[in-house]
């Protein structure tokens, strides 16, 4: 460039510069991933020293040396060159489009280079291009580091309201942890998404995420920066942002994609951890704060730093855009506070009042109002137009120490006094969940489940359901590693399974009594039907032989009778026979009187012959009469006997049955526990099993992890 430069032109070229802004601080954050590719031995490798630095020379270091640096900027070495000028970094390696460098010696971008002269020749611009595109080596034994290109977050037509499709949520992720610790240490930062059950929960190098209705750990994601001490879902839930670092050495932060778990974006490079940050609802703007009281605000469509606010005059320790993106509200740890106009960073409001450190920024859903909280105790609400404090409370003894609005309106709140809160907009307290063991450092409500999630000093989350405050269960923050929950499981599944052998022998041990005792009556019954049969024919026999006792008595009554009526005195029979004897004397040869006493005699020996009937018959009578008195003595002892068995089998019955429902609920419990312990026992199998395929995915995921990376 030699003599073509002018004065004028390289104020130009530093103003430029500046305008560009601090690319290089955004490109320096970016996700790097080595791209070797590979060499093609029939091409030469473009470098820096062999290339591009004898165009460099011939064009540019006139002005651009180490002694001028014109714009700041040092094109005689790599060094200088990548490190950039006022404006930042000038070269994007992987990324000649993206280069300002390229895009001012192309004559894409002004003011054009080399100045007031034509454009450098195509051949020595196409071996600029591909020098850069190949990853800007700066001789051939370097080795090729290509940045990622960056990613437009910004939305079209963005609104606060439910985006369409399906809830955000996470893929498959490794549930391996990044660190486990044997003490939990505070919990730094929780967050939920405002579309989906979804919560963050920040730990050690990590941030987990959980499903807030099921309580389960959904995936880990790395966060090799530190500790992440803040955590924000974008306004439609697709997007996660941690912001933390190493306190006194570094900070910055990090976005995901909900829906595929990539790590999308990285901005900051702070000297001190990342305190406090946010993305706008339109995507537009990251914006960041720290110990160094600066706000940091990064455009997300070419990563420069679109502007920076240093009104504060402490640590950044707050702050959030507004649901429409217009403001963004900030809060230090002097308890100042200040509403600034989002897209230009101008300051639109001071928000006066708080007289301790702004723990907490929360914007109600429609942009109108902004809830603050401060260690001086209070929560303070605030309009927009003239920024006036609408509604204050003391919320938490000792300090307050955090606030969120929930999509209805209500707040919910933690603070000192080891207690979460919810309240109306009128300050009104609706619920106090029971206090935990230390201080409540960080509170967040799911407004897709109702639920209330927090943490404290000590490392314990807990989650409420907000409707009515009970406790549903905790999270954690420091997982264990996956060969530990295997080991767990294992041990428990050996423990289930002992315990359900002893309670299967004892269902079974009961059922076999339950089953004897039924045995037992279903015998006794059939006894008791038997001895009834025997009993109904004994009764039958009885009533037969009373019967024919008194037939048997009436025929004899009836021939006894007969023989009565039959029986003539002796005298008259004798007399008779007398006078028969006497009439046949005096009357032989009389024929008829002959034949009258004929007749007589053979009337008496009928009569005699009938009563010797009689008499022969009462003897069959009165036979009978003694066989079925004989009968009757020996049916009736027969019939008590049976009657007795009969009664003793109704007892027994009764007695087994009395034991039969204790036994048969004994038997059911034994069952009940037994089948209790074979799911859990099923549980226990499938929770070796869940561990098992994790520790096998989380072997696939880290390799894949680390093929991407190379």
């Amino acid at each position: 460039m030699k003599n073509v430069f002018s004065v004028n032109w390289c104020q130009q070229f530093c103003k430029l510069f500046v305008v560009a802004g601090l690319i290089a601080s955004l490109m320096s954050t970016a996700l790097i991933a080595e791209d070797k590719k590979p060499a093609d031995p029939k091409k030469p490798k473009i470098t820096f020293d062999e290339h591009i630095k004898p165009i460099f020379r011939a064009k540019c270091f006139a002005c651009h040396n180490t002694d001028k640096k014109a714009s700041g900027l040092d094109l005689t070495n790599y060094t200088g060159l990548m490190q950039g000028g006022a404006a930042g970094e000038s070269i994007a390696a992987g990324d000649a489009g993206g280069s300002y460098l390229y895009m001012l010696v192309t004559h894409e971008s002004e003011p054009f280079m080399p100045p007031k002269a034509d454009k450098l020749p195509d051949n020595e611009l196409a071996l600029i291009q591909e020098w850069i595109n190949g990853g800007a080596p700066e001789n051939a034994g370097s080795k090729v580091v290509i940045k990622k290109p960056k990613v437009d977050f910004a939305l079209k037509g963005a609104s606060s309201g439910k985006p369409a499709g399906p809830p955000p949520m996470p893929p498959r992720l490794t549930l391996e942890p990044i660190v486990h610790t044997s003490l939990s240490t505070a919990v730094t930062t929780l967050a939920t998404n405002p579309w989906s059950p979804l919560a963050a929960v920040a730990g050690q190098k990590q941030v987990l995420l959980y499903n807030t209705q099921t309580l389960e750990l959904l995936g880990i994601l790395p966060f090799p920066e530190g500790v992440a001490k803040v955590l924000k879902f974008s306004r439609n839930g697709s997007l996660l942002l941690a912001g933390g670092g190493h306190a006194g050495a570094s900070g910055r932060v990090v976005v995901w994609d909900v829906r595929t778990g990539k790590r999308l974006f990285e901005v900051g490079d702070e000297l001190d951890s990342v305190l406090c940050a946010d993305i706008s609802s339109d995507q537009k703007f990251i914006a960041l704060g720290s110990p160094s009281k600066v706000i940091r605000v990064y455009s997300t469509s070419n990563g420069e730093l679109a502007y920076e606010i240093r009104k504060h005059t402490d640590w950044m320790t707050s702050l959030a855009f507004s649901p429409d993106s217009v403001l963004l509200c900030s809060g230090d740890r002097n308890g100042g506070a200040f509403v600034w106009e989002a897209a230009t960073g101008s300051e639109y409001l001071t928000l006066k009042g708080h007289n301790g450190m702004i723990t907490g920024i929360s914007w109600r859903s429609d942009s109108n109002i902004v809830a603050t909280s401060s260690e001086d105790q209070s929560v303070k609400l605030w309009e927009l137009e003239n920024g006036t404090n609408i509604k204050s409370w003391n919320a938490h003894g000792g300090g307050t120490a955090c606030v969120e609005f929930a999509r209805d309106s209500r707040l919910v709140t933690c603070g000192r006094d080891r207690v979460t809160k919810i309240w109306d907009q009128a300050g009104k307290q609706l619920i106090a969940l029971p206090a935990f063991a230390d201080i409540a450092v960080s509170v967040t409500i799911c407004d897709e489940t109702n639920r209330v999630i927090a943490g404290d000093w000590t490392g314990k989350i807990k989650v409420w359901n907000a409707a009515d405050g009970k406790e549903v269960g905790e999270l954690t923050a420091n997982p264990l590693e996956l060969a530990q929950r295997l080991a767990l499981a294992t041990g428990s599944l050996q423990t289930t399974q002992a315990s359900h052998q002893t309670l299967l022998a004892a269902a079974q041990a009961d059922q076999a009594a339950v089953n004897k005792i039924n045995t037992d009556i279903a015998a006794t019954q059939k006894q008791q039907t038997d001895l009834q049969t025997s009993l109904n024919g004994l009764n039958a026999n009885l009533a037969t032989a009373q019967k024919a006792l008194t037939d048997a008595q009436a025929s004899a009554t009836n021939s006894t009778n007969q023989i009565a009526a039959l029986d003539v005195p002796l005298p008259a029979i004798k007399e008779a026979h007398a006078k028969a004897d006497a009439l046949s004397k005096q009357i032989a040869g009389d024929t008829d009187l002959a034949e009258a006493a004929v007749k007589l005699k053979a009337a008496i020996d009928k009569r005699e012959a009938a009563k010797a009937a009689e008499q022969k018959n009462l003897a069959v009578h009165q036979a009978a009469i003694k066989d079925n008195q004989q009968k009757i003595a020996t049916y009736t002892p027969q019939i008590k006997q049976t009657t007795d068995a009969i009664n003793a089998a109704i007892a027994k019955i009764a007695e087994l049955q009395k034991t039969l429902k204790p036994a048969t609920d004994k038997a059911t419990a034994s069952q009940n526990a037994a089948n209790a312990a074979a799911a859990t026992l099923a549980a226990a199998q499938n929770e070796v099993k869940r561990w098992q395929a994790e520790i096998e995915f989380a072997k696939k995921f880290n390799e894949a992890q680390a093929s991407a990376s190379k």
